[in-house]
C-alpha cells in the first residue's frame, strides 16, 4: 500500500498518461487525443496565438500539426513531478522525430508544463503549456541568419 509521502503509483499513472498522449499523436488518433485532455483543459500549444480554453479548441489547434507532421518517435529527456494534494505539476522536455508532409525527416525538442488533477482516483490533464525548446529556437534562428548571409 502506498503511504501518504510515497507517490510512486501516481508518478507511474501520470507518466503512462503522458505516453498515451504521445502515442495518440504518433498514431494520429484524434479520438485518443480527445480522451487524453479534460473537457475544460486550458493552456497553450506551440503555435497557439491566444489562450486555448477547452479541449475542443485544443483539438482545433492541433489539426495543422496532425496534417503536416507524422510523429514516429518520442523520448522523454528530463521529467520532474511535484505533487500538491490531488494536483500534480509536471515539467518535461521531450525529443520528437518523424516526417513532415513532404516526407522530410525532422527532429525537435519540446518544453512542456502539464497540470494534472486527480478526480475519482483518475489523473486527468487539466492544463498545459507547450513550447519549442531553446535549442530548437537557436537552431532555427541560426539557419535563418545563415540563409540571409548567403543570399
Amino acid at each position: 500500500m502506498e503511504t501518504h509521502n510515497d507517490r510512486g503509483q501516481d508518478r507511474k499513472e501520470i507518466l503512462a498518461h503522458i505516453d498515451s498522449v504521445f502515442q495518440a499523436f504518433i498514431h494520429r488518433d484524434e479520438a485518443a487525443i480527445h480522451a487524453t485532455h479534460l473537457p475544460e483543459w486550458k493552456g497553450f500549444t506551440v503555435r497557439s496565438r491566444a489562450t486555448v480554453r477547452s479541449r475542443d479548441e485544443y483539438l482545433q489547434e492541433v489539426q495543422g500539426l496532425l496534417k503536416n507532421q507524422y510523429w514516429k518517435f518520442y523520448e522523454m529527456l528530463d521529467v520532474d513531478i511535484a505533487f500538491h494534494g490531488e494536483t500534480a505539476i509536471v515539467t518535461y522536455i521531450a525529443r520528437v522525430s518523424g516526417k513532415d508532409s513532404q516526407e522530410k525527416y525532422f527532429e525537435t525538442k519540446l518544453r512542456v508544463l502539464d497540470i494534472y488533477v486527480k478526480k475519482d482516483s483518475v489523473w486527468g490533464l487539466a492544463a498545459s503549456s507547450v513550447s519549442l525548446h531553446p535549442d530548437i529556437i537557436d537552431k532555427q534562428l541560426n539557419a535563418a541568419i545563415s540563409a540571409l548571409t548567403l543570399s
